[in-house]
């Protein structure tokens, strides 16, 4: 009985499942699965990059940079520049 409290601790504390989603078994196992390969894949990410902070500090940049593409918006931003001098460069018709 105590390894399963420990274990439940364990879940709440570096898996943050404050509360269970479904009530079936499937579900449960399901949102355990889920999270703790989401757990194993940052872990993964922070040891190969050899990076100093904590894994909660990674966390928090990862959440934070989830949906932004550096390289992608650094090409439109080069793109959108490129526009506009060649638009300067034409002068105006009308």
């Amino acid at each position: 009985r105590w390894g399963i409290e420990l274990f439940f601790k364990w879940i709440k504390q570096h898996l943050k499942i404050k509360s269970f989603l479904g009530r079936s078994e499937n579900a449960v196992r399901i949102q355990i699965l889920t999270a703790l390969i989401t757990y194993l894949l940052v872990a993964l990410l922070h040891h190969s990059r050899q990076a100093t902070n904590s894994l909660w500090d990674f966390l928090c940049l990862i959440s934070a940079t989830l949906f932004q593409r550096p390289d992608a918006e650094a090409a439109a931003v080069r793109r959108r520049r490129e526009w506009q001098t060649h638009a300067k460069n034409q002068g105006c018709l009308f």
